[in-house]
């Protein structure tokens, strides 16, 4: 079955069982969906998990998209 066939739900599910943001931020530069339905889950993951880490970086690298 081709991943763009998955339902939302179950991408999700696959995002909650990827072990690190490093694999979960390949996972969502497969394709534009999986990008725009799983960016904002990568953020919420690296607030908790990272502290934040991803806020300090745009900001050094003036990435105003992902403040």
């Amino acid at each position: 079955m081709p991943l763009l066939n998955i339902a939302n739900e179950l991408l999700l599910c696959i995002s909650d069982n990827l072990e690190s943001e490093r694999d979960i931020n390949a996972f969502i530069q497969a394709n534009r969906r999986l990008h725009r339905l799983l960016i904002n889950y990568l953020y919420r993951y690296n607030i908790q998990r990272s502290g934040s880490s991803a806020l300090l970086w745009a900001a050094r690298y003036g990435q105003e998209a992902t403040v």
